[in-house]
């Protein structure tokens, strides 16, 4: 890639090959490359050329290569679903992941509906993965999420903005090592939401592991308005949560 970089260094790579890059996968051929005009797309057994007129790229490990969202527009119809969702989650995260991610598409003259599909359904901008599980499964059930929104100055995991709901997963091992400083900037910025309309619900790393299907229940329920009562709200939750159960796996394993 390097020889053929040198050769046209005008060449980007893209699709999957730009895929295998960023993630750290073996490099498979034929490669993936863009050019723009007037430059020649012919290409070889080795390399697959496209010409468009506007090219976009980052420099990746001395080669150029496509941004990510570009490159996962490249791949339609060429990889699962599942795998270009979870690229992008994990190419796009924290605070500037939406950000960036909404920056680079730029590069594209028309995006795709697949694309934008896609896009609506991943969890970008989230930082973990027990985020991600959390809010793909609420994009599942026709929520409108958006990750690490800001209010009023403050960062919340996830925002159902429509509803005015607020979604923190706190993970144990983050927030049992937290400093006094971030232990309450945790609570007033949550009473910052409250005072301004939001409801905001909370729930550990641990709750997302083994119970799942109850906190998107509950998360639902709220967003919905509904009044019937929950499994989980008619228990209380020493009776079945597996973290706090006495016969549990926490002996065994610490609460994320």
């Amino acid at each position: 890639m390097r020889a053929l970089s040198h050769r046209r260094p005008y060449l980007v790579f893209t699709g999957r090959t730009a895929l295998q890059l960023y993630s750290g996968t073996q490099v498979t051929t034929p490669l993936s490359g863009l050019v723009r005009p007037p430059r020649s797309a012919h290409g070889s057994a080795l390399l697959t050329l496209r010409r468009r007129r506007r090219v976009f790229y980052r420099e990746h490990d001395r080669v150029l290569v496509s941004p990510p969202v570009v490159a996962v527009a490249d791949c339609l119809g060429d990889a699962a679903e599942t795998e270009l969702i979870d690229f992008l989650e994990q190419q796009y995260t924290g605070r500037q992941g939406r950000i960036l991610m909404e920056a680079e598409l730029n590069a594209l003259l028309r995006v795709p509906r697949q694309l934008r599909d896609l896009i609506s359904r991943a969890a970008i901008g989230a930082d973990s993965e027990v985020e991600r599980e959390v809010f793909r499964a609420l994009r599942a059930r026709g929520l409108k999420v958006v990750q690490n929104h800001e209010i009023g100055g403050y960062s919340f995991d996830g925002v159902l903005p429509g509803v005015k709901l607020i979604v923190e997963i706190d993970g144990y091992r983050y927030h049992a090592g937290e400093s006094r400083e971030i232990f309450v900037i945790d609570r007033w910025k949550a009473n910052y939401a409250v005072r301004h309309g939001y409801r905001v619900l909370r729930y550990s790393g641990s709750c997302v592991k083994h119970h799942l299907d109850l906190v998107v229940e509950q998360i639902v329920a709220a967003a919905h308005d509904l009044e019937e009562p929950l499994f989980s709200e008619e228990h209380q939750v020493w009776e079945w949560h597996e973290t706090v159960n006495r016969d549990g796996p926490w002996i065994r394993e610490v609460a994320q």
